[in-house]
C-alpha cells in the first residue's frame, strides 16, 4: 500500500474539511480536524487506523463510526482509513463476525448451566423484565468474545498491512536498482 495509491483513494483534506467544518457535529471537533496526522497516508497512521478500525467492527455496540472517529483523534490515525476499516463490519458479515465473537465469549466465560432452554435461571431485578435479563446474559459473552475477536483481528490487521506496505516499498526498491542496472553509464 504504498503512499501515492492511497492518496489516489482518500480524499482531499482541504476538500473535505470545508465540507464539514459548518456541521453542527463537527463543531467540537473542528480544532483538531487541521491535525496533518489524520490525513497523512503514511504506513504509521494508516497501520494504526486499519487496526482501528478492525477492532471497533468486532464490538458488538452501535455507533461503530462514531467511536472510529473519536479513536482516530485520540490515537492521532488516519481518519478516512479508521471510517473505512469499520465497514469491514457489514449486513453480509455481520453474523459470522458476532457468531465467532459469542462462541469466543461462550468459552472464555460459560454460561450458567441450564440457562440454553429458559430464563428461569436469569438474574433479574425488580425494575428489570425478565426478558431483558435474560438476553443481557448472552450479551455478557458476546461482548467479552467481541473484545477478544477485535484485539486479535486488530493485531492481524496492523502486522499484515503493515508487511504489506513494507514489501511493497522493498518491491519498488528492487525495480528501481534493476533500472538504474540496465541504464548503460554514460
Amino acid at each position: 500500500m504504498p503512499r501515492k495509491f492511497l492518496n489516489k483513494l482518500l480524499p482531499d483534506r482541504e476538500a473535505t474539511y470545508q465540507r464539514l467544518y459548518r456541521k453542527w457535529y463537527m463543531r467540537p471537533f473542528n480544532f483538531l480536524m487541521h491535525d496533518p496526522a489524520l490525513w497523512h497516508a503514511g504506513r504509521h497512521e494508516t497501520c494504526r487506523a486499519f487496526a482501528l478500525g478492525a477492532f471497533i467492527c468486532c464490538l458488538p455496540v452501535p455507533g461503530h463510526m462514531l467511536l472510529a472517529l473519536l479513536g482516530a483523534f485520540y490515537l492521532r490515525a488516519n481518519l478516512p482509513v479508521a471510517l473505512a476499516a469499520v465497514w469491514i463490519n457489514n449486513p453480509v458479515t455481520i453474523g459470522p463476525i458476532y457468531f465467532v465473537a459469542f462462541k469466543l465469549g461462550i468459552h472464555l466465560m460459560p454460561l450458567p448451566r441450564g440457562i440454553h432452554g429458559t430464563a428461569a435461571n436469569a438474574v433479574t431485578k425488580p425494575w428489570m423484565p425478565r426478558e431483558l435479563a435474560h438476553a443481557l446474559q448472552y450479551f455478557e459473552p458476546l461482548f467479552l468474545g467481541g473484545m477478544v475477536e477485535g484485539l486479535l483481528f486488530a493485531t492481524v490487521a496492523y502486522f499484515g498491512l503493515d508487511l504489506a506496505w513494507r514489501l511493497s516499498i522493498r518491491g519498488r526498491w528492487k525495480l528501481r536498482e534493476r533500472q538504474r542496472a540496465e541504464k548503460p553509464a554514460s
